[in-house]
């Protein structure tokens, strides 16, 4: 087993150097792949890389024994075939003709009839709505049970803000040149 695949130590200071590591490293492969746009669909792109690249190195350097980071690196796992699929799909979709106000009608008759699906429910302590709210911050957090929710949420903010220290510590030492 190579020591990039050992499960974290609970050293900040170790954490530091391999979210550092594996950042620039995930970085340098992302950058690698090019492409001809202009200025601001570049831009774009570049910022969607970095910020991939810190993800995928927070969610590596955690591994696997947290949801959150399981859930991270199985979305930008997917992200490639997703892609590929729905180009696919937009493919097939342009030569077929449809009638979308029809659709758009039967569809609207359809769904006034319904109940919101979306819609929370608030118990009398008002503590659901802030969970359900904690639910969609945290990534891989929708089935489980509360004491779970707040273990990972916490993991997942102190990695969140050791990424944000050692990002500045990047910034910082590549600006000074």
């Amino acid at each position: 087993m190579s020591p990039t695949h050992q499960p974290t130590s609970t050293n900040p200071s170790s954490l530091k150097i391999q979210l550092a590591y594996r950042f620039l490293h995930n970085l340098n492969n992302l950058n690698t792949k090019r492409s001809n746009l202009d200025d601001n669909t570049q831009i774009h792109q570049r910022s969607h890389r970095v910020k991939i690249a810190a993800y995928a190195s927070m969610a590596f350097v955690t591994g696997s024994r947290r949801a959150w980071s399981r859930s991270i690196l199985r979305k930008i796992r997917n992200r490639g075939v997703l892609a590929r699929i729905k180009k696919r799909v937009d493919h097939r979709a342009s030569r077929v003709r449809v009638h979308h106000h029809l659709h758009a009608r039967s569809t609207k008759r359809r769904n006034s009839s319904c109940s919101n699906p979306n819609r929370e429910y608030i118990n009398p302590s008002g503590t659901a709505g802030l969970e359900v709210k904690l639910r969609k911050l945290v990534p891989g957090a929708a089935m489980m049970d509360a004491c779970s929710l707040l273990d990972e949420t916490a993991d997942y903010i102190k990695c969140l803000a050791t990424q944000v220290e050692v990002m500045r510590t990047l910034v910082d030492h590549y600006s000074t040149f």
